[in-house]
């Protein structure tokens, strides 16, 4: 089953649940961390992202995979595949901006998927971009949003977004929170401004 019509199945059993609900669907919430990665030259070439699913929704993800000591790595990795390929039909979720003009992303390729001690999926994935960009003098603004409205992708506070070490000399974070966002639009967007 693929992840998009996974959704459709869930969409009924969580409208049961007391979560708020959207016009379109269930929602659920990502915990998301990402850190931008640079090149020796101090060039940004993508995000190395870090969403933590909510317990929830992990386990409806994992209904019905063999969780057992022996294949816990092969249903996980299958089920990664099959997300990072729905995802990459909804561009990861993710806008990346640079002084306005969009930066176009690369096919992920680097990805992994575990199950945390507290029983939530942690989806690691490096989304890198086509064209390494210089950021001096310029600022990159990371939206995070699920057309559909169904995922709220949200960072905790603006330490969840780290710098490499070279963009952490000349550049700040700062972390635009949008109160009242509307369905599919992102809650907040991260904005790296640098010198």
């Amino acid at each position: 089953m693929s992840f998009n019509n996974f959704w459709l199945g869930v969409a009924v059993v969580l409208s049961s649940f007391t979560r708020p609900v959207l016009a379109g669907g269930f929602h659920y919430d990502i915990d998301v961390n990402n850190q931008l990665v640079e090149d020796a030259s101090g060039k940004l070439t993508g995000l190395q992202m870090r969403w933590l699913y909510g317990q929830e929704v992990s386990q409806m993800l994992l209904e019905g995979e063999d969780l057992s000591a022996g294949k816990r790595a092969a249903s996980l990795q299958a089920l990664a595949d099959q997300m990072l390929g729905d995802l990459l039909k909804l561009n990861y979720f993710t806008r990346l901006n640079l002084d306005g003009q969009a930066l176009q992303l690369v096919t992920v390729t680097r990805y992994r998927l575990e199950l945390t001690q507290d029983q939530r999926l942690q989806l690691d994935f490096l989304l890198p971009i086509v064209t390494p960009q210089h950021l001096a003098g310029k600022k990159l603004d990371v939206a995070l949003a699920d057309s559909s409205g169904s995922a709220t992708l949200k960072y905790r506070d603006a330490s969840r977004i780290k710098l490499g070490s070279k963009l952490k000399a000349t550049c700040t974070v700062g972390l635009e929170q949008k109160e009242d966002f509307a369905h599919g639009d992102p809650a907040q967007i991260a904005h790296v401004q640098c010198r």
